[in-house]
């Protein structure tokens, strides 16, 4: 089992309503806390890297 976890760099992260990095999560792992947040990924993350390949602004790695 992987133990890469994605992460989101909240300085490139644009807060949008449509973000596809939240739409294709397996694990709905992307979340925030209310919409002026930044989103974040959770505990749920699977590392399977899907985000990085959506983020349109790449503000998701890998770590």
């Amino acid at each position: 089992m992987d133990n890469r976890r994605a992460v989101i760099d909240a300085e490139k992260c644009d807060r949008s309503p449509w973000c596809p990095v939240k739409r294709v999560c397996p694990a709905n792992a992307v979340e925030r806390e209310d919409d002026n947040d930044p989103y974040f990924v959770n505990a749920y993350c699977q590392g399977c890297g899907k985000c990085v390949q959506y983020c349109p602004r790449r503000a998701v790695s890998m770590v």
